[in-house]
């Protein structure tokens, strides 16, 4: 049985949680390989005065995607939006996301396989040309209109990376699958 650190009232201490978060990439324990390609991810795309490039985390459950995307988003000064593939149930709750971003800022989408392929299909010019092309009215009355975006960087985690579909994974510069931890990895992380 998992255990979870509960206030007085018996609610997830969400406080006590991100505390323990690691806050930069010198904290994360592990993932070596892949922490050092992120880094001079973030490096080039700070000297650059651009977004990083947008990133998709693959790998089993509970190996740091989401502690990453925190990271990168600190590291890169940028705010940091989060959500989940299921949650994005029709391309008006993607636009709703889009709109509301700010220049540099993250997205994060948990679980992005489980995102509806419709909706997914509208990621393609926001992640490629940070536009948007949405349908006003219905019928013969309908019509497209393009809105500028933010420049702004998705991070996708997926623990089903053979989910997503050919055109999303293409969008996606850089790609990091996370490992397994080793045992003495294992035993800093639980001891922090």
């Amino acid at each position: 049985m998992a255990m979870r650190m509960t206030d007085e009232l018996g609610k997830p201490d969400t406080a006590f949680e991100t505390s323990l978060r690691p806050e930069a990439f010198a904290e994360f324990t592990g993932q070596d390989k892949v922490k050092e390609r992120l880094e001079i991810a973030v490096s080039a795309a700070r000297q650059r005065e651009e977004p990083i490039d947008h990133l998709l985390f693959s790998g089993p459950p509970g190996l740091g995607k989401t502690t990453l995307a925190h990271i990168i988003a600190k590291a890169m000064g940028a705010n940091l939006r989060c959500t989940s593939g299921p949650t994005i149930e029709k391309a008006a709750d993607l636009a709703g996301l889009l709109t509301n971003l700010e220049e540099g800022d993250v997205l994060f989408i948990d679980e992005i396989h489980r995102m509806q392929k419709t909706v997914e299909e509208y990621l393609y010019p926001a992640m490629e040309d940070y536009q948007l092309d949405i349908i006003i009215d219905q019928g013969p009355n309908a019509r497209s209109v393009r809105l500028n975006l933010p420049r702004f960087t998705l991070i996708g985690a997926t623990t089903r990376s053979g989910l997503l579909t050919a055109p999303l994974l293409t969008r996606f510069p850089i790609r990091e699958r996370l490992n397994y931890y080793a045992a003495d990895h294992m035993t800093r992380i639980v001891t922090r």
